[in-house]
């Protein structure tokens, strides 16, 4: 059973990243997937069980995406480096924020 919940769960979060994409702009887009990517992980990091570790690999880490923080950075950069600068604060100041209310209501 988790193992189907991984995969499903995994085509959930992936959906949902995509959708946002279409939605938002990317830079934002991105940036608002791995802030809530990050509290709902760390929101389940004291919990016990397989469907937590399902939520956890397959959902959130579907969501989530490091390689296109990256990629934004690199086009943020070559069009003006200040937003690139401030892009990767909020991302990590963000993403450690929303993971650390994620841990207080765990």
């Amino acid at each position: 059973m988790t193992a189907l919940a991984l995969c499903a769960l995994a085509a959930g979060g992936a959906m949902v990243r995509w959708r946002a994409g279409v939605v938002l702009p990317r830079p934002l887009a991105t940036l608002l997937v791995n802030i809530i990517g990050a509290f709902v992980l760390a929101a389940l990091v004291d919990s016990q069980g397989g469907s937590d570790v399902a939520v956890g690999v397959g959902g959130i880490g579907a969501l989530t995406t490091f390689s296109t923080v990256v990629d934004d950075l690199g086009e943020l950069w070559a069009i003006r480096r200040s937003r690139a600068v401030a892009y990767g604060a909020a991302t990590i100041v963000l993403g450690v924020g929303a993971a650390w209310l994620g841990l207080q209501i765990s």
